[in-house]
């Protein structure tokens, strides 16, 4: 009898056996209380007539024609080394498109070719671009971010990212420190090198080479809930490919984006918050050489002589712990100063303070009558002396580094199609990765605003993109465009000032 049928006949008893003790009475079927979800609408449309889709378009081209013409404006400084006798579209419609694919959510350029190219939004174009001619192909935008300087596209970017970090919209939002979170993501890979700055790997199989790009992302975190994308730094071999012939990482891209981050906010006024591969002597000298708080996640298998100072001093200082409620989960903190650390070759010296949290609650299981205990244990390496008095408000910021997971998730799964390669030109490649961010950033401020922040709570983001862009893909933009909601297309394309204060953020 072979194993699989071994494994059946066991199961055929097990059935049997609990279908006689239900008959006898000694076994009873279990029964368990439905869960309580809020009811959804059942009306066709995804829960809002038409009425409310045009409204919700209306407020969305309203609220774009604030922050789009600056952008263009922005972006169309780029240097475009195509021969302008012989083109057909000019710098700005080609971006505006690039845009476009991203703001609606297209997941390629094949299907950008028959979305956009097929709709109504000519006149959109038309408004913002005045040389509009017709809709381009999505290979002519690629062949123009193969051609140019990506380079100076990621600078607009970060010019943008200026422009609202200095404004007085912002410091409402963010009165206090700049709360930043960076993580690396894995954008796709394939068996074969399609380039030659592309990173690899083999878990130690050399015929099962694999071959990937990789993006370092940094994030700003607002106290309303806000995420937005800030500064990528992309792993690339070639000019940081190291002497001794190791490639980019994690750790090398960090500290060409930690340069790059003090240029846009300055020293001392950040909190970065890492998972626990930067937790190392090298990135918390370079946190504190710029003045930087951090909140760094420390692994129980990572700086093992620091653990084994804490769990010593743990048992000695007795008064550092403090027993808090959160809702109905009991937490414990433990902490400790001052904990010294050498690391590298001439002993660099490094003073660490280390927090840890356990987290305890009942779970209501399916499957067993009791509620199950279920614990949480979490570790950080802090720049700030903790106390009984600031340990829960630290341990709340360093727990908001998730916020960057579900910023990935986002991008991934969302409609930003972060995961799809859509070029295989290295350039070109990153360059749609920064006009991904545009429309990123974009999107979040609209939706964000307080005139569509009831129809996203409502159904989400992603629901309330679509609506929008479906309605307005296939109904006429004239009267959205001639209207007062968009300005002029003369005045459009020459302003490149950012009326922030139109879009009325929410607080909270």
């Amino acid at each position: 009898m072979t194993c699989k049928e071994k494994r059946q006949q066991r199961q055929d008893e097990r059935e049997i056996k609990t279908f006689f003790d239900i008959i006898l009475g000694k076994a009873k079927l279990a029964t368990h209380e439905p869960s309580k979800k809020i009811p959804q609408s059942n009306r066709i449309g995804g829960g809002a007539t038409v009425e409310e889709q045009e409204e919700l378009s209306r407020q969305y081209i309203r609220l774009l024609g604030v922050l789009l013409p600056g952008i263009i404006a922005l972006i169309s400084r780029i240097n475009d080394p195509r021969n302008q006798k012989r083109i057909t579209h000019s710098l700005p419609v080609l971006i505006l498109y690039g845009l476009l694919i991203f703001l609606c959510h297209i997941p390629s350029r094949r299907a950008a070719n028959r979305e956009i190219g097929g709709s109504e939004l000519a006149d959109l174009i038309e408004t913002f671009v005045p040389d509009f001619k017709s809709i381009p192909h999505a290979d002519t935008l690629e062949r123009l971010l193969g051609g140019i300087s990506v380079d100076e596209l990621e600078e607009q970017y970060s010019a943008v990212l200026f422009e609202f970090v200095k404004s007085d919209e912002f410091r409402e939002l963010n009165p206090g420190r700049f709360i930043v979170a960076a993580d690396g993501s894995e954008k796709f890979s394939r068996d074969y090198c399609w380039d030659s700055r592309t990173l690899s790997r083999n878990a130690g199989d050399p015929d099962k080479e694999q071959y990937y790009a990789y993006m370092m992302e940094s994030v700003l975190i607002l106290p309303n809930g806000m995420v937005l994308p800030l500064l990528t730094e992309t792993m690339e071999n070639g000019e940081n490919l190291d002497g001794n012939g190791k490639q980019d990482c994690e750790s090398k891209a960090f500290k060409r984006l930690a340069t790059r981050l003090v240029k846009l906010f300055g020293k001392g006024c950040v909190t970065i918050l890492l998972d626990g591969l930067y937790a190392t002597g090298p990135i918390i000298s370079l946190c504190e050489s710029y003045g930087w708080e951090y909140m760094i996640s420390l692994k129980k298998d990572c700086l093992t002589s620091v653990w084994e100072d804490f769990d010593g001093l743990r048992k000695i200082e007795s008064d550092n712990m403090l027993e808090a409620m959160c809702g109905e989960r009991h937490q414990e903190y433990n902490w400790s100063n001052n904990i010294e650390y050498t690391y590298g070759g001439n002993h660099k010296y490094l003073k660490l303070n280390v927090v840890t949290c356990k987290e305890q609650w009942h779970e209501k299981s399916p499957r067993k009558c009791k509620p199950v205990l279920r614990v949480n244990e979490f570790a950080w390496l802090s720049s700030s002396k903790i106390t009984a008095d600031k340990v829960i408000e630290l341990c709340k910021t360093a727990r908001s580094r998730w916020r960057i997971e579900n910023h990935f998730h986002v991008a991934k799964h969302q409609g930003y199609s972060y995961e799809h390669c859509y070029s295989y030109n290295w350039d070109a490649m990153k360059g749609y990765h920064y006009l991904m961010k545009f429309a990123q950033f974009i999107n979040t401020l609209i939706l964000s605003s307080q005139l569509m922040c009831e129809y996203v709570k409502a159904e989400g983001k992603k629901w309330a993109i679509e609506k929008i862009w479906s309605f307005l893909y296939y109904h006429v933009l004239s009267s959205f465009c001639s209207s007062e909601i968009l300005p002029k297309p003369q005045a459009t394309i020459c302003r490149s000032r950012f009326r922030f204060r139109e879009l009325k953020l929410c607080v909270a």
